[in-house]
């Protein structure tokens, strides 16, 4: 009987125990449940789409204004800075009085330029006739000169072909004639001697010098030495004169003063004795040396007379010759002085043209430079430079103090509302609904006003050529600057897509854009919601649907919303 009681005992545990477990369990689930994030789906599907291509991108300048000064000056001061708006003639800079050296530099040109005129003129002896024709700008056409210059030619042409003509005709005289032969000979002869004497003359006059210069040596040694027996003479009279002197007034007696005297005068006839001694024998070399210098000089002045009779005998011999061929002679003298006077002529025509076209070159060089300073005169900057359009600042090249570049860039102004541009990132699957001169609609316009932007470049994107191009848009807009961030929307074709999903159901993070996908799973206490993350790409995008490719077969259950943020392989719950 007790035995029966202890089991019914513990069987009513048993049941007590998994009655308690089972409400345990359920209230477990429930409560987990309630935890989980609560989600709302849809079912992946197919269909059209109206796509619309979306991004974003940075606003750039596109080809500001390049602001150049064309002078070199001094910057004084800086009246803007980088990013001011400033109007149309609004000053930029203020610059040092003075001229630009650009001026300074056209006027030393001229000048210069005007001193080597002038200096052209005198140093080659340019003559009156052709400075007043370059003045006066009577030098003549290009085709009028050459006509000169070829008539002149023919002239010269004309003169040689006579000169040749005659020159033959005298050697075919000369060489048929018999009665020329001995006339030939004689002149032959007399320029034979003449040459021989010639040459004997030169050696004379080289002997003569060598000579002439030793025998005048040596009568200037001797003229020296007389001049030394002259002096020394004079010396001893005064020796023995004052000896005689002091001889007669030895009052004393003592002899001390005779001496000197008597010593005095013996050194001075000891002098004498060697200068005359000297002079004999400087006499005796310019006597020696005479008789050589007298036949060298005979020598070369006889030579001399023979080439001085020589001479005479070849102009003889030739006049002899020419006597015989007068009339060939005279006109072919006559050719030949014409063929000189045309050759002259050619020459100085020749020459008054090139001085005269380099005198024009100048001139007209001159004149160039005239204008450039009268020009930079009138052009000159003033003292401030200005903004030639009304725009943003984009930089200052230049500050304070720095000497501006001639024909540098002194400042960029991005003119208002214009020359500004955007690139923005699209798939090569988006680029086929875009094409060039569409209009795209900025989405964030709610921050700007009156802002228009065009398709204008379509190009591969280089960082991800196989699945990425980059598309260009020109932007207007008077509040448009440098930096904004705009977002826009373009392009606007049907197509048909595999895997549709809500809009709502993108989303994005540091990996890229991805939907999570609901997995159902089986269980005894029902079923359970697993989220998984898939990765996609954005094919097109409507205002609530967007077409993607990725991970995905098609109908499957795609979070669309989620009442806390969902995790990747982590259980969520369907809202009811």
């Amino acid at each position: 009987m007790e035995n029966g009681k202890k089991r019914e005992w513990i069987k009513n545990a048993v049941i007590v125990f998994l009655i308690v477990m089972l409400i345990l369990t359920l209230f477990s689930n429930t409560i987990m449940n309630y935890s989980l994030p609560e989600v709302a789906a849809q079912y992946c599907y197919s269909g059209q789409i109206t796509n619309k291509v979306r991004g974003s991108g940075v606003v750039e300048t596109d080809d500001p204004y390049k602001v150049e000064f064309k002078e070199s000056r001094v910057i004084e001061s800086v009246a803007v800075r980088e990013g001011d708006y400033v109007e149309k003639d609004a000053v930029l800079y203020y610059l040092e009085a003075g001229e630009s050296e650009e001026l300074k530099e056209a006027i030393k040109n001229l000048e210069d330029k005007q001193a080597a005129y002038e200096q052209k003129i005198i140093s080659e002896a340019i003559s009156r006739e052709v400075t007043s024709a370059v003045n006066s700008g009577s030098i003549g056409s290009l085709e009028s000169n050459q006509a000169k210059i070829e008539a002149a030619k023919t002239k010269v042409k004309n003169a040689q072909t006579r000169v040749d003509a005659l020159t033959k005709q005298q050697e075919q005289y000369s060489n048929s004639s018999t009665s020329h032969i001995s006339e030939n000979k004689a002149l032959k002869d007399a320029q034979d001697a003449l040459k021989s004497w010639e040459d004997q003359n030169a050696k004379d006059q080289a002997n003569l010098t060598a000579i002439e210069a030793e025998y005048n040596l040596a009568k200037s040694s001797d003229a020296d030495a007389q001049e030394k027996v002259a002096d020394a003479t004079r010396e001893r009279d005064m020796a023995l004169q004052h000896y005689n002197d002091v001889s007669d007034n030895d009052l004393d007696n003592d002899g001390d003063g005779v001496g000197d005297a008597e010593g005095d005068l013996k050194k001075a006839e000891d002098a004498l004795a060697d200068a005359n001694y000297e002079k004999t024998k400087t006499a005796k070399k310019v006597a020696d040396l005479k008789p050589s210098y007298d036949g060298a000089a005979a020598n070369a002045a006889n030579s001399a007379q023979q080439v001085a009779n020589y001479t005479q005998a070849v102009k003889d011999a030739q006049q002899n010759l020419d006597n015989k061929t007068y009339d060939i002679s005279t006109q072919l003298a006559d050719a030949r002085t014409a063929l000189e006077r045309a050759n002259k002529e050619y020459e100085e025509l020749i020459d008054k043209l090139s001085k005269e076209y380099a005198l024009d070159d100048m001139k007209k060089e001159i004149a160039d430079l005239q204008v450039e300073v009268e020009k930079l005169r009138s052009t000159s900057g003033g003292d401030t430079i200005t903004a030639p359009v009304a725009g943003t600042i984009l930089s200052m090249k230049y500050v304070a103090g720095e000497t501006i570049e001639k024909g540098s860039e002194v400042t960029e102004i991005q003119k208002a509302g214009k020359g500004f541009r955007l690139t923005m990132n699209v798939t090569n699957d988006q680029a086929k609904y875009i094409t060039i001169g569409d209009e795209a609609e900025v989405t964030n316009s709610w921050w700007y006003t009156d802002v228009h932007a065009k398709v204008t470049q379509i190009r591969p994107d280089k960082t991800n050529p196989s699945n990425g191009k980059i598309v260009v848009f020109e932007l207007e807009g008077e509040d448009l600057t440098n930096g904004q961030n705009l977002s826009l929307t373009v392009g606007s074709r049907t197509a048909n897509y595999e895997n549709i999903v809500p809009t709502s159901a993108i989303q994005k993070d540091d990996k890229g854009k991805f939907i999570y996908r609901i997995d159902a799973k089986s269980t005894p206490l029902g079923n359970r919601y697993i989220a998984h993350r898939v990765d996609v790409e954005i094919l097109a995008e409507s205002e609530n649907e967007t077409a993607v490719s990725g991970d995905l077969s098609g109908w499957e259950y795609i979070i669309t919303n989620a009442s806390k943020p969902v995790e990747d392989g982590k259980q969520v719950r369907l809202k009811e």
